[in-house]
């Protein structure tokens, strides 16, 4: 098939680099700025454990095999993408630097923007920095403002959030995309791709904490007055609930994950004991399988949820701060689907939870549900802000407009 290179600001594509799966599509943007899917590429991910590339070789593979994909229905090559980092050691960092300013004329943006890069380039130099976000600063040692510039001052202090990642982790995933031959538009973490994709601005306005239960790794970011105050990463997810599964019942990850997938839930019930499972052994015929009732695979999934949800509960309680945000949360990924989850996280962190949907784009292939491909749409959404305010890429001058959707854009151009 010919292949005809696309023009940036029509087509985007986006790729999801998950522990279980790589999925990706490539969207184009209509004239009315409305985004249609074109092609759809979906494969069992390899060579990637906990969100982080451990095999150059199967990781190109599966990769390229999803980038073949969406060339192939789209009909236009894919020059590059926007890819989501999902690895353990995603860092959340708050910062802060004063400087002094002279008071014979008013805070510039310059002098701003200069005081917030040098918070930027303090961080250290085997981390490299995905997003980094002014939260407010204080003049005159105690005032505090959301805005400084403008204003006559004889100090000025920044603090800003800085979400980083490990320079190596992310040249070996620079280095697949180079062996597939595309280029890496941006780069964003994953929590806060998911959290674009089904939290309204309501509710990060007011505070919440998106909770993304994936395949190996439980992620959350936590909203607040419409930013992105914090983020962490546990290492564990529904992996390590299958694998436990498979231990337990001697039998293969295939068939674990399809009982906790059908017949899995997060609370047991008196019936439980009643319905009966049918488990293959391993390297046993059919006509040996094992028979066992229900309440015993909950009983083996049961301690890893909770062990999972309880770290997840010492980091949102670390700062008394994100108390607010960490009494709402939004689930997402793969562990959504459990029965008895939502009522789960409730009971062990004692919070409101609702379960996260993403709204439907146009021509996403039935097969693929907008689960499915969560991250995927918060990608999309990420890169879409970036294409419509690439005049906001800097900071504003003190006469320019100043909005909430204004600063939100300017802090997602970094």
């Amino acid at each position: 098939m010919f292949l005809f290179r696309t023009k940036a600001k029509s087509y985007i594509t986006v790729l999801d680099i998950g522990t279980f799966k790589v999925c990706g599509f490539m969207a184009h943007l209509m004239a009315d700025g409305t985004p249609e899917i074109i092609g759809v590429g979906f494969a069992e991910a390899k060579g990637i454990s906990a969100g982080t590339i451990v095999d150059l070789d199967k990781a190109t593979e599966c990769i390229g095999a999803v980038l073949t994909q969406i060339e192939r229905q789209a009909g236009h090559a894919v020059e590059s993408v926007t890819v989501n980092i999902s690895s353990a050691h995603l860092k959340s960092h708050h910062l802060s630097r004063e400087t002094a300013i002279d008071d014979d004329h008013p805070i510039t943006a310059s002098d701003v923007k200069h005081l917030v890069d040098e918070i930027i380039a303090s961080v250290p130099p085997e981390e490299n920095v995905l997003h980094s976000c002014p939260l407010s600063y204080t003049i005159n040692k105690d005032q505090i403002v959301a805005e400084p510039w403008g204003l006559y001052a004889d100090s000025l202090k920044a603090y800003v959030h800085v979400i980083t990642i490990q320079e190596t982790e992310l040249k070996n995933l620079v280095t697949v995309l180079d062996r597939c031959h595309v280029d890496m538009d941006y780069k964003v973490a994953t929590p806060y791709a998911t959290a674009l994709a089904v939290l309204t601005d309501e509710e990060k306005d007011v505070g919440a904490t998106l909770l993304d239960i994936g395949a190996g790794t439980t992620s959350f970011a936590l909203f607040m007055n419409g930013w992105l105050m914090h983020l962490g990463l546990i290492p564990q997810g529904g992996n390590q609930m299958t694998r436990d599964i498979a231990r337990g019942l001697s039998c293969s990850m295939t068939t674990a994950e399809r009982l906790k997938t059908l017949s899995g839930a997060a609370f047991l019930s008196p019936r439980d004991e009643l319905e009966r499972l049918i488990v293959p052994m391993i390297g046993e015929e059919t006509e040996n399988n094992t028979h066992i009732p229900r309440s015993e695979l909950i009983k083996i999934i049961i301690p890893r949820l909770e062990e999972i949800l309880e770290q997840v509960g010492i980091r949102l309680n670390q700062r008394e701060s994100f108390s607010m945000a960490a009494h709402r949360i939004v689930l997402a990924g793969g562990t959504a689907q459990l029965q008895g989850i939502k009522e789960k996280i409730e009971a062990v962190l004692n919070t409101n939870v609702r379960i996260g949907k993403a709204n439907v784009i146009k021509n996403l292939p039935n097969q693929f549900d907008s689960y499915t491909f969560l991250t995927c749409i918060g990608l999309l959404r990420y890169v879409m802000a970036q294409t419509k305010t690439v005049a906001t890429k800097h900071f504003r001058g003190q006469n320019q407009q100043k909005s909430r959707l204004g600063k939100v854009l300017q802090w997602l151009m970094k």
